[in-house]
């Protein structure tokens, strides 16, 4: 069946094509099965997560030609790298974790001014991978270039924006990184939980999240949640260390973060009578709202509560630390509606 060309009413009429003549095309990759090329992968995590330190890292991999932790990329070559950024400073943040990362200055692109001008639809955009040819093109944060007067949780608003990027990223063979963050009332699974309409994660072929490993204070973990071109890869660990390259392989496993959401929530729970009993502690040692931090501390280990409880009794009551006017200074904790300043101490005259 043949359909006839020519445009009507200012569009082009869309023929009919038979999948006999279509020719089936092999999926590339930057990093497999996490990022492939031509295609857009979601990254999401809540700030602090090292996010970007993440994306430094993998930038400083992509310009080098090396591993991106224990994935070989396919070419084994360097290539360039754009990076852009509303929200970081280049020369203080992303410089200077990529110089920490080991990459080549000389491949990786950003834009420095105006930069709040740029959207996924400006015409620079596509100008910049003409240009440049990149491998890897990043957009930290994706709410920085889908437009201010773009509702995010209006699907046919970010679909037009998204099909833009989507087309750029398969025309010039770009693997398309789009940071995105969570919603703040941390409700929802792994999918759920990414900001704005549904369509956003529909664009993107791979989604990895990241996150803190529960009970571990520096493990942080990057799992692939979806994988819509071949078999979800496993959930890798990593610490951030600038001392050692920045970023440090620290294993793999098959939890994803539902699994680490829910070990998190049970700990909590398993917690839970702990943080209650150290709230009364506090509540009960502060009559008149107040007390010396020090005082307070030495009194919670006497009656065997761990500072893991009462640090988290604390910030549950909304507890401030203060400082006195005595010399020397000491920190006191004060109940809400107890923050009137502490009255000033007189200092004994020293006898000469």
């Amino acid at each position: 069946m043949k359909g006839s060309g020519g445009k009507k009413d200012g569009k082009q009429k869309l023929s009919l094509v038979c999948l006999e003549n279509v020719e089936e095309e092999e999926v590339s990759w930057l990093y497999c099965p996490y990022v492939p090329r031509g295609k857009l992968t979601l990254c999401a995590a809540y700030p602090g997560t090292g996010k970007t330190y993440l994306l430094c890292y993998m930038a400083a991999c992509v310009s080098t030609g090396r591993s991106f932790f224990n994935l070989i990329p396919f070419g084994n070559e360097p290539e360039k790298v754009i990076y852009l950024t509303a929200e970081d400073g280049i020369g203080d943040t992303i410089k200077k974790r990529l110089r920490i990362c080991g990459a080549d200055m000389k491949n990786i692109y950003t834009v420095t001014e105006n930069k709040s001008q740029l959207l996924f639809n400006s015409p620079e955009i596509e100008e910049y991978m003409k240009d440049a040819k990149p491998a890897l093109m990043i957009f930290d944060p994706f709410q920085a270039y889908i437009g201010s007067d773009v509702d995010m949780n209006a699907p046919n608003k970010t679909r037009e924006q998204m099909g833009h990027i989507v087309e750029l990223a398969q025309k010039y063979d770009v693997a398309v990184v789009i940071i995105c963050h969570f919603n703040k009332n941390g409700k929802g699974d792994a999918i759920t939980r990414i900001l704005g309409s549904t369509d956003i994660m529909g664009s993107c072929r791979s989604y990895i999240a990241l996150g803190n490993v529960p009970g571990e204070d520096d493990t942080k973990f990057m799992s692939h949640e979806k994988s819509s071109l071949e078999k979800k890869g496993k959930t890798i660990l990593f610490e951030i260390d600038p001392d050692r390259g920045g970023i440090v392989y620290m294993g793999e496993n098959l939890l994803s973060m539902d699994d680490y959401t829910a070990i998190r929530n049970k700990r909590r729970a398993k917690a839970a009578p702990a943080i209650e009993g150290a709230k009364e502690f506090l509540v009960n040692n502060m009559p008149e709202g107040r007390r010396l931090a020090q005082e307070l501390m030495n009194l919670a280990k006497a009656n065997r509560i761990s500072d893991a409880s009462l640090q988290r009794a604390k910030q549950e009551l909304g507890i401030i630390s203060q400082k006195t006017n005595s010399f020397p200074s000491r920190a006191i904790w004060v109940l809400p509606g107890h923050e009137e300043r502490e009255p000033e101490t007189k200092q004994e005259e020293l006898s000469l």
